[in-house]
């Protein structure tokens, strides 16, 4: 399948051939929007600035004259269908019905969607970085799933991508957790400690601190000894994050998040000899008794790489590890995920390590990508009635809750109607209420400016009618639903009719495939800001468009039923592709399985095929036997329970195309499966 590419990419490209073409002489970026559509898809806007700046010199009168130059320039391409220019000096293009036709059907129909941003990089996705001993709370949301997505989209984009959690796993703290770790949990170096509350441990334990001389004084010791590397006391701190990590996984696995965990005590060792380079290359000097770096065209208070009293900080810790990332992991592009609090000091270390000669822009990137915060009906920070800060988990756990009432409420509602009700069985209703409410939160977070704080609502979150998560997951399964029909007609499946082949003719067709290629153009513009709206607002305009084509083009029993189911699949992959990076886990909705298809008639690529023997513990990663013979075997723990033997199976094998498989009883375990692929 043809790799997407950026639609508004291409027509800038030819209008920048154009330019020079023209306009030899003048040096000048290509300026190119979407158009107005009523006029045209997109609009070049180069003509008035060069009658400004050089008309009377080129010999022109207006800026039409300029405008019909730019358009007479054009080179010979099939992208482009009619051109128009106005009388402003606007040239404004309307793509090639042909070529939208031809782009849905090679790019978004035959295999995975994939796209490539040229040239490949190695990136570091800094997010999540919660603190140990301390309960992941609301304010962990948004580093958590916007570090998350952004992860995503990188790897979507061919990225090599390094998903570090910074957590918080030293400091002074450590020592009155070490002691009264000690107290409470005497057998805790032969048992792990079952800590239901992190936040209550630590609260219990400064406590202690404070109204007890005599733990202080043993707390300040266990700091003392941790850090001079002590068996006991280093015993102790990692007995502390394990248990940390437990409860942190917890939120993970809900979340779907992939992170490898890498805080502040990772980069200890590297601090001592990196100073001490900084300081012989006079980067640092001494100020009121500390050494600094300072920062002048980022602020006017320096990075404090020694504290006054011989410590290390914060500031030491985050200069080790941007060192560690440029030039140990070799990283060409860093993103840090936190709040827009931390912004200035983050600027501070990219400024430091540009002047250490680590950080050299524009081969290297530097990204802090702030957020704002998540507040109340009162606009301040999310509290419980009691003023506490809301625990992440029970904000998750109330999530489902409510989203377990809309599910019920809809399978009623289905009953009522008479219809075939889906979903009936409670346990069923609870695992769809999991990934329904999780899904919620997360897109109602994401199609927040991040830079903006927002109010949390949980019925705007739950709208089945406005911008949320269900608005989109019913808009998928009414796909779902028009193709199942098609298949018990025999018109065709997920897949839809043998050949990729659209047909662009009616308006609302047309509407519905320009924004499909425009596709690509929103990952182009998240990974230039950083800003995920981009792609909850294509979401949510991609739907409000499908559902105009509904109206005004029937599928089912048209003579344009075989086009029209394509652009329905094309659609629903582009939907589905957008629900991976935002990080919504497969759910049902209306009785449909968010998965590649309810009809059990799945597709998986060979890495799918890969990932799903990894979990077996007969096979190893890659044990797969998929060649261009016309058999071939591969084995595998079943990646679904709702995955039978005798369901059929397809693979799309790279290089090969799509096999038809037939999934048959293994003996040696009722758990595996095993597929025989025929061409």
């Amino acid at each position: 399948m043809a790799p997407l590419a950026s639609v508004q990419g291409q027509v800038k490209a030819l209008f920048s051939r154009a330019l020079k073409d023209a306009f030899p002489s003048v040096e000048q970026e290509v300026l190119v929007t979407k158009g107005n559509p009523k006029f045209g898809d997109y609009q070049c806007n180069n003509a008035m600035v060069i009658f400004r700046e050089h008309g009377s010199v080129l010999g022109f009168e207006s800026p039409l004259s300029v405008a019909e130059a730019i358009r007479s320039s054009l080179p010979s391409n099939d992208l482009l269908g009619d051109i128009s220019v106005a009388p402003q000096g606007f040239v404004t293009v309307r793509l090639s019905s042909q070529w939208l036709s031809r782009q849905v059907s090679e790019c978004f129909l035959s295999g995975e969607l994939s796209y490539s941003k040229v040239p490949r990089k190695r990136v570091v996705v800094d997010y999540s970085s919660p603190n140990i001993a301390k309960e992941m709370h609301v304010g962990h949301l948004r580093p958590t799933i916007l570090g998350e997505s952004i992860r995503r989209v990188l790897e979507f984009s061919g990225h090599e991508v390094h998903g570090l959690n910074h957590v918080g796993d030293w400091g002074t703290q450590f020592g009155m957790l070490i002691e009264y770790m000690k107290e409470a949990y005497p057998n805790f170096q032969k048992e792990l400690p079952d800590v239901h509350d992190l936040q209550e441990f630590y609260k219990a334990s400064k406590k202690r601190f404070d109204e007890d001389p005599d733990f202080k004084s043993r707390a300040q010791r266990a700091v003392v000894d941790l850090q001079a590397g002590d068996d006991f006391a280093h015993s102790a701190w990692q007995k502390i994050c394990d248990v940390s990590r437990r409860s942190f996984e917890k939120i993970y696995q809900r979340l779907d998040i992939s992170i490898e965990e890498r805080g502040e005590s990772f980069y200890n060792a590297m601090i001592p000899p990196l100073v001490d380079e900084l300081k012989l290359r006079k980067i640092c000097q001494e100020s009121a008794g500390a050494m600094c770096i300072f920062t002048p065209s980022v602020s006017t208070y320096p990075l404090m790489v020694i504290k006054s009293d011989g410590g290390f900080g914060y500031d030491s810790t985050d200069l080790a590890a941007i060192y560690h990332r440029l030039l140990v992991m070799r990283a060409d592009w860093i993103v840090y995920v936190t709040d827009l609090g931390q912004e200035q000091h983050f600027h501070m270390i990219f400024d430091a390590a540009e002047q250490a000669g680590w950080h050299r822009p524009p081969l290297t990137r530097c990204d802090h990508m702030g957020f704002g915060v998540v507040q109340g009906e009162d606009k301040k920070r999310l509290k419980t009635r009691s003023g506490d800060t809301v625990k992440l988990s029970d904000l998750l756990d109330e999530a489902v809750q409510r989203a377990a009432f809309e599910v019920r409420k809809r399978v009623e509602e289905q009953q009522k109607e008479g219809g075939e009700a889906f979903l009936t069985d409670p346990k069923e209703q609870m695992e769809a209420a999991e990934r329904l409410g999780i899904a919620a939160v997360r897109y109602f977070d994401m199609k927040q400016n991040r830079t903006s704080n927002y109010v949390f609502n949980w019925d705007r979150m739950l709208d089945p009618k406005g911008n949320s998560a269900v608005f989109l997951f019913y808009a998928y399964a009414r796909i779902r639903s028009i193709q199942r029909k098609a298949e018990a007609s025999g018109a065709g499946g997920a897949g839809g009719p043998s050949s990729f082949h659209v047909e662009v003719i009616d308006p609302a067709e047309r509407d519905l495939a320009m924004k499909l290629v425009q596709f690509p153009d929103v990952i182009e513009t998240i990974l230039g800001d950083l800003h995920l709206h981009h792609l909850t607002d294509y979401l949510w305009e991609l739907c409000n468009i499908l559902t105009t084509f509904y109206v005004k083009c029937k599928v089912l029993g048209e003579e344009a039923q075989d086009s029209r189911l394509l652009l329905c699949e094309a659609t629903r992959k582009v939907m589905l592709k957008g629900f991976e990076l935002l990080g919504f886990v497969q759910t049902f909705v209306n009785g449909v399985q968010m998965q590649d298809s309810s009809t059990r008639d799945l597709i998986f690529t060979v890495p799918q095929i890969i990932s799903f023997l990894s979990m077996s513990s007969r096979l190893l990663p890659g044990t797969v036997i998929l060649t261009g013979t016309p058999f071939g075997v591969a084995e595998g723990r079943t990646p679904q329970p709702w995955l039978k033997p005798g369901d059929k199976v397809a693979v799309e094998v790279e290089g090969i195309g799509r096999l038809e498989n037939t999934i048959v009883p293994d003996t040696s375990s009722t758990s595996c499966f095993r597929a025989q692929p025929k061409l």
